[in-house]
């Protein structure tokens, strides 16, 4: 099943990085982009809490049940604030991490409702993860 089948047969939508490679047309109407952070950057403090309010605001328009991601930074304000919200929060990791764990998935690990890893190595790094395999 693809993201486009999936979107159509639920109330969804999608927010992504400016500069991704996802093709908003074929996903949702309901499509938002937002910031790519990079913690190296010189105003990464400035960026990081204004990434916090366009989580916000877009939480609060659409009022999500559930937050699915696959992580970068600019999801976690997402699934700290929806969790905030009594939201229900599944973090998926990232298929390129087989050793160890991405910036994002330890700041979203403990308190995500739904923890998926896609290498069963990762359970050492996240014991009470999901083991799924390859997902993408």
């Amino acid at each position: 099943m693809c993201l486009r089948e999936i979107a159509d047969e639920n109330d969804s939508f999608f927010v992504t990085e400016e500069g991704g490679q996802v093709n908003d047309a074929n996903l949702s109407e309901r499509f938002y982009c937002v910031k790519q952070i990079n913690r190296r950057e010189k105003h990464f403090k400035r960026h990081f809490i204004s990434s916090f309010r366009r989580a916000f605001l877009i939480l609060k328009k659409e009022k999500p049940d559930v937050i699915i991601t696959t992580g970068a930074l600019a999801a976690y304000p997402f699934c700290l604030i929806g969790k905030l919200m009594r939201k229900k929060v599944i973090y998926i990791e990232t298929f390129a991490r087989v050793n160890g764990k991405s910036l994002t998935g330890k700041l979203v690990y403990p308190f995500a409702d739904l923890f998926l890893i896609q290498w069963e190595e990762m359970l050492k790094c996240y014991p009470k993860a999901v083991y799924v395999g390859g997902i993408f």
